[in-house]
């Protein structure tokens, strides 16, 4: 539901001027899945490693996040609905996304909200996956939720939210924005119930029952 490039194209030129840098002109390049597939194998700016600084995304830049059009609209429409919302994210910041919430005017809609700073260090041992980390707040929100699984939908624009969904038997429904924006093809191999365009897509009735 989240639109994060503005976040992410204030960090990275923030990078290059504390590194004496020119910041970068093409936008696209940077919002692009090569530029993220050369962060993951070691991408320097200047002499800092991205790869060490990605926290400070949510941490930092939370303010320069947008709700993809429409997704407020009907956040409400569920929740005045009846129907109890949650999020788990395996990204960090859950003060940040409360923050973010409260300024959508939605955060009366969530039961829960849940980031990898929830997981204590004894919650999953050594270093976790994202996969891991997804895997443990999902299962956490339907405990504190007293929620059956099977009665849950996992909505979703990443592989790991599909994966999840799958393995505990949950609804999957797939945002074609985030990750799946470049990951078109990983989709019929996930086999999700549902492929919606965003999350303004949503429809109690013909998704989420």
């Amino acid at each position: 539901m989240l639109d994060f490039s503005g976040m992410f194209l204030a960090f990275v030129d923030d990078l290059h001027v504390r590194q004496g840098l020119p910041v970068p002109s093409d936008r696209d390049h940077v919002l692009s899945l090569d530029y993220w597939h050369s962060i993951e194998k070691g991408r320097t700016i200047g002499d800092i490693l991205v790869m060490d600084h990605l926290d400070r995304i949510p941490r930092s830049y939370m303010e320069q996040a947008q709700f993809f059009p429409g997704t407020s609209d009907v956040i409400r429409t569920l929740s005045n609905g009846g129907m109890r919302l949650a999020i788990a994210s395996a990204w960090v910041a859950t003060n940040q996304t409360k923050c973010l919430l409260v300024r959508e005017q939605v955060a009366y809609c969530f039961d829960s909200v849940l980031t990898r700073d929830d997981l204590g260090a004894e919650a999953i041992a050594g270093t976790p996956s994202s996969l891991e980390v997804k895997l443990a707040l999902v299962q956490r929100s339907l405990k504190e939720l007293e929620m059956d699984p099977r009665e849950v939908a996992i909505v979703g624009d990443a592989p790991i939210d599909i994966q999840v969904g799958k393995a505990l038997a949950m609804r999957t429904i797939a945002v074609r924005t985030g990750n799946f924006r470049f990951l078109d093809h990983h989709l019929e191999a996930l086999a999700p119930d549902h492929v919606v365009a965003s999350v303004a897509e949503l429809s109690a009735s013909e998704h989420l029952t």
